[in-house]
C-alpha cells in the first residue's frame, strides 16, 4: 500500500495539472512599471530658488518647520484623538491578527478531547442486540492532532497575502496620519486668516462709522450734499454686511478644526497684517520624482494591495491541486469510568487523507477568475495612484510658485494703497478733494488687505500640498529657500 501511494499521488497531480491548464477567461494584465521620466513635465522654478534633493526629505514631523508651538500642539492633539487615525490603527490591529491566523495554518492543530455519552440502538433492525442490552455507555479521553501538508504552497500564498494586507494597513495608517496632520494645519491656518479678516473688517467698520457720523454732521450744517452722505452710508453698510459672512466662515472653520482634533484645539495666536510674510519653498529637482514611490504611503499601500492580489491568485490556482492532511488521535475509551485508565482501554488511530476536487460546478474556476479580476484591479489602482502622485507633485510645484508671486503682488498692492489713503486724507484735510475720493481709496485698501490675507492662506496651502504630495516632511536645515 505504501509503494502505491506515491504513484496514486503522481497520477492525481497530473490530473489536477491538466485541469489547471485551462486558461482563465479573464486576461491577466501586465504589472505596471512606473516610468515618470518618460512623461516629465517641465516646471520652471522661481529665480534664486534652491531645490531640495529627495535624500534631504525626511519622515520627521514636518510641522516643526513652521516654528509654531500652537500648530504643533494642534496637530499632535489631532493625531492622538482623530477618529480616522484611530480607525486606521484598529484596521492595522485586525490585519495583524489576520496575519497571525494565516501563519497558524502552516502548523499542526493539536487538541484535547473528552466525550461521554449513552447510546440506544434499535431492536427492530438487522443487527441483533445481544443479551437484551440496548443501552450502551462510553467515555473517551485523549488528544488529537491534524495537519495539512502544504506541498504546493497554497497556505504559504495565503500567508503572503495576509502579510501584504498587514503592510497595506500599516501604510494606510501612515497615510491617515499625514492627511489628518495636513488637514489640521490647513484648518488652523484658515482660522487664523479668517480671524484676521474679521479683525480688519471690525476696524474698518469703526472708521466707516466715524466717517458716516462726520458726513452726517457736515450734511446737517449744509457743508456737503446728500450724495456724499449716502455714499458714505453705503460704504459703512457694505462693511457691516461683510462681517456676518466672515464671522460665520470663522465659526465653521473653528468647528471643523475641533472635529479634526477631537476636542477643543489650543487657541491659535492672533494673526497680524505685518505677519503675512513669504515662507520657504519646497522645490524638487526635475530628476527626482521617481523616488517618490518610496515615500508616499498611498503608493506603498497600493503596491502591497497588488502583492496581496498576486498571492491570492496563486492560492486560487493551487486550489485545483489535491490537499493532503494527516490526523491522529490517542487516548482511552471505556464503557465504565473506573476502567478508563486500565490497559485494555487504550486507543489510537492515524490516517492520511488526499482530497482532489473533481466536480465543483465550476466554483474553483470562478474563484480563480475572481482572483484574476481582483489582481487586475490592483494593477489598475496602482497605475492610477502613481500617475495621480506625479500629477500632485507637479501641481504643488506650480502652486507654490504662483502663490508666492500672488502674495508678493498683494503685499505691494497693500503698501501702495496705504500710501494712496494717506495722500487722499491729506487732500481732504486741505480741502483739495472731497470725502468720496477718500472713501474710494479706503474701499480699495480694505479689499486689498482681505485679498492679501487670502493669498497668504493660499501660500500656506501650497506648501502643505507639496508636503502631502511628497508623503512626509523635510529636514529643517536643508529646505529650499529664496535668498
Amino acid at each position: 500500500m505504501s509503494r502505491s501511494l506515491p504513484k496514486r499521488l503522481a497520477s492525481v497531480s497530473v490530473l489536477c495539472l491538466a485541469l489547471t491548464g485551462c486558461a482563465s477567461q479573464i486576461p491577466l494584465l501586465d504589472r505596471f512599471v512606473p516610468q515618470p521620466d518618460a512623461a516629465r513635465v517641465a516646471v520652471q522654478a522661481p529665480e534664486n530658488t534652491r531645490g531640495v534633493d529627495m535624500s534631504q526629505v525626511k519622515d520627521e514631523a514636518w510641522w516643526l518647520l513652521l516654528n509654531d508651538p500652537a500648530l504643533s500642539a494642534t496637530i499632535e492633539m489631532a493625531l492622538k484623538n482623530n477618529t480616522d487615525v484611530r480607525l486606521a490603527n484598529e484596521r492595522l490591529n485586525e490585519a495583524g491578527a489576520q496575519l497571525g491566523i494565516a501563519k497558524s495554518q502552516r502548523w499542526p492543530s493539536v487538541f484535547g478531547q473528552m466525550t461521554s455519552g449513552r447510546n440506544r440502538p434499535t431492536q427492530a433492525g438487522n443487527v441483533p442486540v445481544f443479551g437484551g442490552q440496548n443501552v450502551y455507555e462510553s467515555t473517551r479521553l485523549g488528544a488529537g492532532a491534524s495537519w495539512e501538508l502544504d506541498l504546493w504552497g497554497r497556505v504559504g500564498d495565503l500567508t503572503d497575502a495576509a502579510r501584504a494586507g498587514f503592510m497595506q494597513q500599516g501604510y494606510n495608517l501612515r497615510g491617515a496620519r499625514l492627511s489628518v496632520a495636513a488637514t489640521a494645519a490647513s484648518l488652523y491656518t484658515q482660522v487664523r486668516v479668517l480671524g484676521l479678516q474679521v479683525k480688519v473688517l471690525e476696524q474698518t467698520l469703526v472708521s466707516r462709522e466715524a466717517a458716516y457720523a462726520l458726513a452726517k454732521q457736515r450734511y446737517d450744517v449744509g457743508l456737503s450734499n446728500e450724495l456724499q452722505l449716502r455714499q458714505t452710508e453705503a460704504e459703512y453698510e457694505s462693511v457691516r454686511a461683510q462681517l456676518p459672512d466672515t464671522r460665520e466662515a470663522l465659526a465653521r472653520a473653528q468647528n471643523a478644526l475641533a472635529v479634526i482634533v477631537g476636542g477643543n484645539p489650543p487657541e491659535a495666536p492672533a494673526l497680524a497684517v505685518d505677519q503675512l510674510q513669504l515662507t520657504k519653498l519646497f522645490i524638487l529637482p526635475a530628476d527626482t520624482p521617481s523616488e517618490l514611490l518610496l515615500r508616499r504611503p498611498d503608493l506603498a499601500a497600493a503596491e502591497q494591495q497588488l502583492l496581496a492580489g498576486e498571492a491570492n491568485l496563486e492560492a486560487a490556482r493551487k486550489a485545483f491541486f489535491p490537499s493532503i492532511s494527516l490526523s491522529g488521535f490517542a487516548g482511552r475509551e471505556s464503557a465504565m469510568l473506573d476502567n478508563l485508565f486500565t490497559g485494555p482501554a487504550k486507543i489510537w488511530n492515524f490516517q492520511a487523507q488526499i482530497t482532489q476536487p473533481i466536480f465543483q460546478a465550476g466554483r474553483l474556476f470562478d474563484e480563480r477568475d475572481a482572483a484574476v479580476a481582483r489582481r487586475n484591479q490592483a494593477v489598475l489602482q496602482y497605475e492610477a495612484s502613481v500617475r495621480t502622485a506625479f500629477q500632485e507633485v507637479y501641481d504643488a510645484i506650480v502652486a507654490q510658485r504662483e502663490a508666492r508671486e500672488r502674495l508678493e503682488a498683494r503685499q505691494k498692492q497693500v503698501q501702495t494703497l496705504q500710501e494712496v489713503v494717506r495722500l487722499a486724507q491729506l487732500r481732504v484735510d486741505n480741502g483739495v478733494s472731497n470725502q468720496l475720493e477718500l472713501l474710494d481709496a479706503q474701499r480699495n485698501l480694505l479689499a486689498a488687505q482681505l485679498s492679501w490675507a487670502s493669498a497668504w492662506q493660499s501660500q500656506q496651502g501650497a506648501s502643505l500640498a507639496m508636503i502631502r504630495a511628497l508623503g512626509g516632511g523635510f529636514d529643517a536645515t536643508k529646505v529650499a529657500s529664496i535668498d
